[in-house]
């Protein structure tokens, strides 16, 4: 009975461990069935041979640079989710160890949100936090992130215009970095909506979405806006060594203009790692605005998508060691808390 139950979720598990993959390998195929013509793969793989090995590994080392940053940024959102003090929440050494596990996570399951659940788990189990402020928690902060990558992509927008690319290209970037701006404004009155609802399980979801307008005032948003800077800034760096690995010498300020729509897609959920839509918005961004051939656009859009999955897996020397983080488990506070 017990076999055949395990069958069951089995079966049940397949489809979504393999949605993420499918799309983004779906995406990818479309991305070259449009660009078969111009994209030569003796080419490509020259450019990966003449990838200088030092420039790769210091644009690794950048990359990675950006988890202690998403750590602190974590940390921050508990204290202003959850209204505690720094001492009823898991120190910031654990937060880390949370935030690289996770990262490890979503680098080796083809599950978009499989960090997510990683890191509302952690927060759960080896943490102070009920499943219900674990979620909050996990949610507020990629939300704040994306929150952060369409505000600043959308101020690049009147430089980009400035600059002289063409609407073909800004027009679409208009589109992608405002539909999450909505999406935060639909999560601030979404608890109301589900407030009108009657039924326990609507309250339990309602209280997940709580409490996101704590997370934007203006000395709150000056703290995330400069995390999320300083991740691009270094998302940014480890693109341009990227290009100078291969010899190509591109404009750091093209870079700077387009990386907040590569790392958003380089984090969509329905994606692996952003493989398929990095390569497509790359074509479409910087290897038309820097006039880059077709192969070395793909071959440099594939070479990050291999860093950010080493990274990722570095990140799994993390899981190794004690995983409490030293603070009053759930059932040891006295105020009620949802499970």
């Amino acid at each position: 009975m017990q076999n055949e139950s395990t069958r069951r979720t089995g079966w049940r598990r397949i489809p979504y461990r393999a949605l993420s993959l499918a799309a983004s390998l779906v995406l990818l195929a479309l991305g070259i069935a449009v660009m078969h013509q111009r994209v030569n793969w003796r080419d490509v793989a020259a450019v990966w041979g003449n990838l200088n090995p030092i420039l790769v590994a210091l644009a690794c080392v950048i990359y990675w640079l950006q988890y202690p940053l998403n750590s602190i940024r974590l940390q921050r959102v508990i204290l202003w989710a959850t209204g505690c003090s720094a001492h009823d929440i898991a120190p910031l050494r654990f937060l880390f160890k949370v935030t690289c596990s996770s990262g490890f996570v979503a680098a080796a399951a083809p599950i978009g949100l499989a960090g997510d659940a990683a890191k509302i788990a952690a927060l759960r189990l080896f943490g102070s936090l009920s499943v219900t402020e674990a979620t909050r928690c996990a949610l507020f902060d990629r939300v704040v992130g994306v929150q952060w990558l369409c505000l600043i992509g959308l101020a690049t927008l009147p430089f980009q215009g400035a600059a002289g690319l063409s609407m073909e290209i800004i027009v679409p970037q208009l589109v992608i970095f405002s539909a999450p701006i909505i999406g935060v404004a639909v999560l601030l009155a979404l608890p109301s909506i589900l407030a009108r609802i009657p039924g326990h399980l609507i309250e339990k979801i309602a209280r997940i979405f709580t409490g996101y307008q704590a997370i934007l005032l203006p000395s709150r948003s000056a703290i995330q806006g400069a995390i999320i800077l300083l991740n691009l800034a270094l998302a940014g760096g480890a693109l341009y060594l990227l290009f100078l690995a291969a010899g190509s010498h591109v404009n750091a300020w093209l870079i700077a203009a387009f990386i907040p729509l590569l790392q958003l897609v380089n984090g969509l959920p329905f994606l692996y790692m952003g493989w398929g839509g990095r390569e497509i918005a790359m074509a479409s961004t910087i290897g038309a605005a820097g006039s880059l051939t077709m192969n070395e656009t793909l071959a440099i859009s594939i070479a990050w998508g291999v860093v950010l999955i080493t990274t990722g897996v570095v990140n799994g020397l993390f899981l190794i060691g004690d995983w409490h983080s030293s603070v009053p488990s759930a059932d040891d506070h006295k105020t009620d808390r949802v499970v």
